[in-house]
């Protein structure tokens, strides 16, 4: 739990308050929470460890620029001032692997989409372990952000309106503020709780917003591997298998991330085998040809050549994903799959961001990528209630947060549910129809440069809280 004093960030008037009131309490301390509590106060470090962490995220371009944090905010009288986080260096300088292209397969045809910028001059992604996002972040707050305080392994177990002391959970209204009861009897006042809390957010439970939810039956088994490559192992790969999309996401020369998503009994088949064994299954899993479409193929070959012949395109090569030799002992595990959507992610005096407001199938990589938009558009709003002189609090500026993210996030959401959909089922027609797109879509670089299919493999409760002084 984090406490930020507002006033020193965006220059808002001081005012008298009690020791325990802050004016806004970020309930979370992992990537998104930790990101939030960055943004708004713009531990020790972490040891590098020889060893891999099996939970990573691909950061995307938009992503770095956040957490390099260009010079974008006027104060009130419209001077430029830097809001920089400056966290990226030390995330290059601990360990980040640069991702210059993406490969996609399909085990069922031959049809392929690969993305990568022209001539390596951009970055595609990088790979960070999640572990490395979070020290760095809570180091950070601790260290540069004088209006935090910290408070570590703390839980918010209640939410209560402080006027009348009973058990309303967020106050209807901005007659009154919330009042956070922690574990340890701790009472924290506040104008705006910020829930980072995860997946099974108390913050989102305290205002009761409509949540849509389903589960997937499916698990993401993750481990690290080594593999057998010569080159500089900057390719991420994803072959649509017919239990799940495998992932392959560069860490090193010679290791990657392995995140396969795949049925739940699948999984525990998985995790139950050997070491050899479950490199066996993963190897085979690959680049067996077994299950091939012979029709679909056919269809593809003609359209390549067509292709060629109108408009002097290249034949789609095959690319085939490095063979894996091994893998880090003790780094498999599994986590289950959930769709979850908040259908409003704020309300009096409250705001959700990161998976506390939506969850996503982790096919497209973009489960921390969208919380880290929701941490800069949440940010935006806060800042311009602030300069405005208006409560924190008031939906009046939040709502804008809501709409912008929503936006932002929904059709991402549903493209990813219908993407693992559509690669589920085994039927023939399907199997067509997906290729024919799939390649179609490889051939069309405006599609391609729109679409970035990386998988990410994603602590007791920290908080973060802030104050005008």
């Amino acid at each position: 739990m984090v406490l930020l004093h507002v006033g020193k960030l965006f220059g808002s008037k001081a005012r008298y308050i009690s020791t325990s009131f802050y004016d806004g309490v970020i309930v979370g301390g992992g990537m998104v929470g930790n990101a939030m509590a960055c943004s708004l106060g713009a531990a020790k470090p972490l040891v590098k460890s020889p060893l891999f962490s099996n939970r990573t995220s691909a950061v995307t371009p938009a992503s770095i620029k956040f957490f390099k944090m260009e010079e974008k905010f006027c104060d009130a009288i419209t001077k430029p001032f830097n809001l920089e986080i400056g966290v990226w260096e030390k995330f290059l300088d601990y360990r980040a692997k640069r991702v210059d292209r993406y490969e996609v397969i399909d085990s069922s045809s031959h049809s392929t989409l690969n993305f990568s910028y022209p001539d390596a001059v951009k970055e595609v992604s990088y790979i960070i372990e999640n572990n490395v996002i979070v020290s760095h972040l809570l180091t950070h707050v601790m260290e540069k952000c004088r209006n935090v305080t910290v408070k570590t392994n703390a839980n918010v177990v209640q939410c209560k309106s402080v006027d009348t002391n009973c058990f309303v959970i967020i106050p209807d209204s901005l007659l009154e503020d919330v009042l956070l009861v922690m574990d340890d009897g701790t009472e924290i006042e506040t104008s705006l709780v910020i829930g980072a809390d995860g997946g099974n957010s108390v913050v989102r439970k305290a205002f009761s917003p409509s949540y849509t939810s389903w589960k997937y039956n499916q698990k993401g088994v993750v481990a690290v591997v080594e593999l057998d490559c010569d080159g500089p192992n900057n390719v991420a790969w994803q072959r649509f298998s017919r239990h799940g999309p495998i992932a392959l996401l560069p860490l090193s020369s010679r290791h990657s991330n392995l995140i396969w998503t795949t049925s739940d009994s699948h999984a525990k088949e998985l995790l139950s085998s050997t070491p050899n064994e479950f490199v066996d299954l993963l190897n085979h899993a690959l680049h067996t040809e077994e299950y091939q479409d012979a029709t679909t193929n056919k269809t593809l070959e003609l359209m390549d050549r067509a292709l060629n012949v109108m408009f002097n395109i290249e034949n789609t090569r095959i690319p085939s994903p490095p063979q894996i030799v091994r893998i880090q002992p003790d780094s498999r595990a599994a986590f289950p799959l959930v769709f979850g959507h908040s259908h409003t992610y704020v309300s009096a005096r409250a705001a959700l961001i990161g998976d506390a407001a939506h969850r996503i199938h982790p096919l497209g990589g973009l489960g921390a990528n969208l919380g880290w938009s929701d941490v800069r558009k949440l940010t935006a709003s806060m800042e311009k209630c602030v300069m405005d002189g208006g409560d924190l609090g008031a939906t009046t500026y939040l709502s804008q947060y809501d709409t912008d993210s929503q936006r932002h996030n929904v059709p991402q959401q549903i493209a990813c549910d219908w993407i693992n959909r559509l690669y589920r089922t085994n039927n023939p027609a399907a199997i067509f129809f997906r290729s024919i797109g799939l390649s179609s879509t490889n051939h069309m670089q405006c599609i391609k440069v729109t679409y970035s299919p990386i998988p990410s493999a994603s602590p007791p409760c920290t908080c973060h809280f802030f104050r005008t002084p």
